[in-house]
């Protein structure tokens, strides 16, 4: 409980007064489970104070001193804490819903299983703060710095944009839709870590750990990979280009599907730097895409011709899928300064030109070579005839897309049945 004679001097003091009492006399402030709410103590000291589970919403908190100070359980949602001191402090359980904490210092603050849902951190130094648990939905951390904190939370659709995060423990953290656009990232623990649909371009991730990351549909575009450590980690879908930097990552192995399908390579570990050449490879590339098979001679006239058309842009067949339904893709890799729309364009123009080439040739082939077997019947049944004339035997008519494989019989004793076909008999 509130010891009440403090609660009397708060209010009867301005917070000059207020600050040399508590200085002069050494106070240990006790406000606990006290209603402050929109209370005015801008430039206040608290430090140390005990203000467990008090009420503090939509106060006037800015530039407070609560270094040390226990707001374990306090609600503090919709507070102007821009500027406050909170180093160190107890913030476990509290409600920040809406606070305002820009530019704020939380340096070694512990903000376990707090409600930070939508809380202002932008600028704020969250550096080897306690975040394990606290929820920071849509919170806005743009160039906070939360060096080396413990963040085992969830920060789904919070911005990061910018924000140091230099030696961060995020393992198991769910940044899913996270804005981390330019957010350092340099040695950040992330393993097991949500970050689905994440936007991570131009983010610093050097010697950071994805091992086993969701990274699911993500926006790596330009991301500094330098060193990072992939094992297991899924990139189902996920976005790079030739500026995204894959020097030295550590990877044994990846999924390429959600729920660990698709596991890359199929048994065993890659070797070391082959995630970076399979991967580096193919960050631009162009997807060829097939509904009902693959003409390869026209497949492969269409592509010499675009590769001697586009000399610069380095074709490079780099794999074959299937995708069921008879739907195939040649995955190609191009130049990054390349006119993938171009050459996807003219691929698909010149491989439409053979293939209808191609088919009318060989059905002309086919009804040649129909005219060529007519013409061979023709002259075996010839020479059947004239064989019965001579001979007394007669042998079975070949006809073009016969069922019976044809033969010499004796007339005489063969049962018809046994040919399913029509004889004839030069006897009289």
């Amino acid at each position: 409980m509130a010891n009440v004679g403090h609660q009397v001097i708060l209010f009867l003091l301005n917070i000059k007064l207020w600050n040399l009492w508590k200085k002069s006399f050494n106070v240990k402030v006790n406000l606990s489970g006290a209603d402050l709410r929109e209370a005015n103590f801008r430039g206040a000291n608290f430090s140390d104070a005990n203000l467990k589970n008090t009420d503090l919403r939509d106060a006037n908190l800015r530039d407070i001193d609560l270094a040390g100070a226990n707001l374990s359980g306090a609600n503090l949602a919709g507070a102007n804490l821009s500027g406050a001191n909170l180093a160190g402090a107890n913030l476990a359980g509290a409600n920040l819903f809406g606070a305002n904490l820009f530019a704020a210092s939380l340096s070694k603050a512990d903000l376990t299983n707090s409600d930070s849902r939508g809380v202002n951190l932008s600028e704020a130094d969250l550096s080897e703060a306690s975040l394990r648990g606290a929820t920071f939905a849509k919170a806005n951390f743009r160039e906070a710095n939360l060096k080396g904190s413990d963040l085992v939370a969830s920060f789904f659709g919070a911005d990061f944009q910018q924000a140091n995060l230099s030696e961060a423990n995020l393992s198991r953290a769910n940044l899913s839709s996270a804005n981390l656009n330019k957010a350092n990232l340099s040695q950040a623990d992330l393993s097991g870590a949500n970050l689905n649909k994440a936007n991570l371009s131009q983010a610093n991730l050097s010697d950071a750990n994805l091992s086993r990351a969701n990274l699911i549909e993500s926006e790596a575009l330009g991301v500094n990979f330098t060193g990072a450590t992939f094992t297991g980690a899924c990139i189902e879908d996920w976005h790079t280009n030739s500026t995204t930097n894959l020097t030295y990552v550590i990877c044994d192995y990846i999924y390429l599907r959600q729920d660990q399908q698709e596991r890359r390579p199929i048994s065993g570990n890659f070797a070391p730097g082959e995630f970076t050449k399979l991967f580096q490879k193919s960050l631009e590339t162009l997807d060829l895409i097939f509904r009902n098979g693959i003409d390869w001679d026209a497949f492969a006239y269409s592509f010499k011709k675009v590769e001697v058309e586009n000399q610069g842009a380095q074709l490079d067949v780099q794999s074959i899928e299937k995708k069921g339904e008879g739907i195939l893709v040649v995955r190609v890799s191009v130049a990054p300064d390349a006119d993938k729309a171009k050459i996807h364009g003219d691929f698909m123009q010149g491989y439409e030109f053979a293939h209808k080439a191609l088919e009318a040739q060989y059905q002309a082939r086919l009804e040649d070579k129909d005219k060529v077997i007519n013409r061979l019947f023709s002259s075996i049944n010839r020479l059947n005839k004239k064989l019965a004339q001579t001979s007394g035997k007669v042998s079975i008519y070949y006809q073009p897309n016969s069922q019976i494989a044809g033969g010499i019989v004796d007339a005489n004793t063969v049962n018809a049945e046994q040919i399913g076909g029509n004889i004839q008999n030069t006897d009289n």
